[in-house]
């Protein structure tokens, strides 16, 4: 029973954000077409935000990914015990 009025709970928090959401992208500012030039300025301006988001995200994403994989190196490379000398080379006169 608790979970479903989570559940319920959750359905009906994004049901009531999901308009104001929307309401955020630009392109949705543009539907609603503010004819006033306060309205246009903000406009452009989120425009501009969004696309700069947009550009630097796959950046981030790859520096992210190279962080992870630089840091899971350094702690393999510090949980590994010291190589052994390698084995000696067998005798080329040794028969089986």
């Amino acid at each position: 029973m608790k979970t479903a009025v989570r559940v319920l709970a959750a359905v009906l928090l994004v049901a009531l954000l999901a308009p104001a959401l929307a309401a955020a992208c630009p392109l949705c500012k543009e539907a609603a077409s503010n004819a006033d030039q306060a309205g246009q300025n903000n406009m452009w301006r989120g425009m501009y935000w969004s696309i700069l988001l947009m550009v630097a995200m796959p950046f981030m994403m790859v520096g992210g990914m190279i962080l992870a994989v630089k840091r899971a190196r350094r702690r393999q490379q510090g949980a590994l015990p010291s190589p052994r000398p390698p084995l000696p080379f067998p005798e080329t006169g040794a028969r089986l």
